[in-house]
């Protein structure tokens, strides 16, 4: 029988062709999308189209955090300084760890930058009333997509990634929890999933995932070792999130270490100056005085 099919393989010089006249030292950049943290910002290349980010923590200490943080930055749902360089997208974050009523009240506090026991208890004081109103009509006016059922059937993720990618040129996609692809994922699978779903969309995924019990490495520094060892290998990056003041409030308060454990664009570093201020449920950059 003959074979009629055109080849999916390309020869170097049809390769090459594609790249056009671009100059050689730009042959192979894609430009890659930013975190909204100078530190992580600067060790790594952005997060590029087609490749799966990993972030990995302890329980408890900012992992959820870091994602919705990246998310909602990129979708503008956020202010900062750095407002005038930053390029808003459609994101859809997707999560099996919290409801969207969660991820809604987290998203006002980090945009409001309004105490997050004032909101639960609903003793707001001062300026939280102004401040959530105009972080409402931040909100508003985000394109960010929430994903949040209490139980998301297998593929069903996959189904509206594509959907949501298609239809309104979704840019990100977040998931908080590799459970969000399905139940019956082995933790691998899950993460060979979402890796093959950012390279048939074209688009940057970055996942939650737990890390294993504490080492007895100096100040509990987290390593790449105790991820599980198919996410790590399927990951293009992993971030592993660490705070010494979770273990010892006295050591390094309101600091965070973002460690870039793998990298396959950029480098193996710790991203430096970046803080965690637990009462707006957001990371940020250290300011020098």
């Amino acid at each position: 029988m003959e074979w009629t099919e055109q080849s999916p393989a390309l020869t170097m010089a049809e390769l090459l062709a594609r790249s056009g006249e671009a100059p050689a030292h730009s042959l192979g950049h894609r430009p890659g999308l930013p975190t909204g943290l100078r530190g992580l910002d600067a060790v790594m290349v952005g997060l590029e189209p087609g490749t799966l980010t990993v972030l990995a923590s302890r329980p408890g200490l900012g992992r959820s955090t870091l994602l919705q943080n990246i998310c909602q930055w990129n979708a503008g749902g956020t202010l900062t300084g750095r407002d005038q360089e930053r390029v808003v997208v459609p994101v859809l974050l997707a999560s099996a760890e919290q409801s969207a009523e969660q991820i809604m009240v987290r998203a006002l506090v980090t945009a409001g930058r309004v105490a997050r026991d004032h909101v639960r208890t609903g003793q707001l004081v001062g300026e939280d009333v102004r401040r959530l109103e105009r972080a409402r009509s931040i909100l508003e006016a985000a394109p960010l997509y929430v994903l949040a059922p209490a139980l998301l059937a297998d593929g069903q993720l996959v189904e509206h990634a594509r959907r949501l990618v298609h239809e309104h040129q979704v840019q990100l996609v977040g998931v908080d929890g590799l459970d969000a692809v399905g139940q019956s994922f082995s933790p691998g699978q899950a993460a060979r999933a979402l890796k093959a779903l950012a390279r048939e969309l074209a688009v940057p995924i970055v996942v939650t995932a737990p890390l294993g019990a504490v080492s007895r490495r100096p100040h509990w520094m987290p390593a790449l070792e105790d991820l599980d060892d198919e996410v790590a290998f399927t990951a293009d990056t992993a971030v592993l999130v660490h705070r010494e003041d979770a273990y010892d409030p006295t050591s390094r308060p309101s600091e965070a270490d973002l460690v870039i454990a793998k990298a396959r664009s950029s480098r193996t570093a710790i991203a430096p100056d970046v803080a965690f201020q637990v009462h707006y449920a957001r990371f940020t950059d250290i300011v020098s005085a």
